[in-house]
């Protein structure tokens, strides 16, 4: 049996998840912070100790973007994640790079490498990484507002709108998980923001039923 093992809130897993709906391929969850004794199980399974990992028959891999082109190619006959149309693919990389550029200097900021907060050289390293973040979301916010309420793509629902959707979901769960969880109080307070432009895009894709499913 197909398995996940995913963080429940983790944009990176979620993002793993609708495309797995979207191929309407059955998967087994496994929640790794739900049940942490599953953290040595995947230490085992994938040296980077990176969530999401799938676990397909005798394949292990990590990492969102290898798992969907995985199972693009695994599973040709069920809808792609990733378009197929070639300017369409174009816009799905560009917008799927932004999403991760701006997600991971985010998230390594507020946890990995929050301990160097109180050294000397930490304003002028945040300055450069949070601008660079925050650009990355300016230009998804610009894209976003130029497709209204349509997909990222004209490929309809793909890659691009999964890893949008999802980190946008994210961002905005933030500052009502910060007030119980300090690594996530960490993040809320470095100098970054959501355009409003995205969260209206994302507006039009919250009620459709494998986004719901998400919780």
């Amino acid at each position: 049996m197909r398995t996940l093992y995913h963080f429940a809130a983790s944009p990176f897993s979620r993002r793993t998840r609708l495309a797995l709906a979207h191929k309407k391929l059955d998967v087994v969850l496994k929640d790794t912070r739900a049940e942490p004794a599953l953290h040595e199980e995947v230490k085992k399974l994938w040296p980077m100790r990176t969530i999401p990992v799938m676990v397909d028959d005798d394949l292990v891999l990590g990492d969102s973007t290898a798992i969907t082109r995985y199972l693009d190619r695994a599973y040709p006959s069920a809808p792609p994640v990733w378009p197929t149309d070639t300017r369409a693919l174009q816009a799905a990389l560009e917008i799927t790079a932004l999403v991760d550029g701006a997600l991971n200097t985010i998230v390594d900021l507020g946890s990995r490498y929050y301990a160097l907060h109180t050294h000397d050289a930490w304003t002028k390293v945040l300055d450069e990484m949070v601008g660079r973040a925050q650009g990355a979301l300016n230009v998804l916010s610009d894209r976003a507002a130029a497709r209204g309420a349509r997909s990222m793509t004209d490929a309809g629902w793909c890659a691009a709108d999964m890893w949008l959707f999802t980190m946008t979901a994210w961002m905005e769960a933030l500052p009502e998980r910060a007030k119980t969880l300090p690594h996530i109080a960490q993040v809320v307070s470095l100098p970054w923001s959501l355009p409003a432009p995205i969260a209206r895009w994302a507006d039009a894709f919250r009620d459709r039923e494998d986004v719901k499913s998400l919780g």
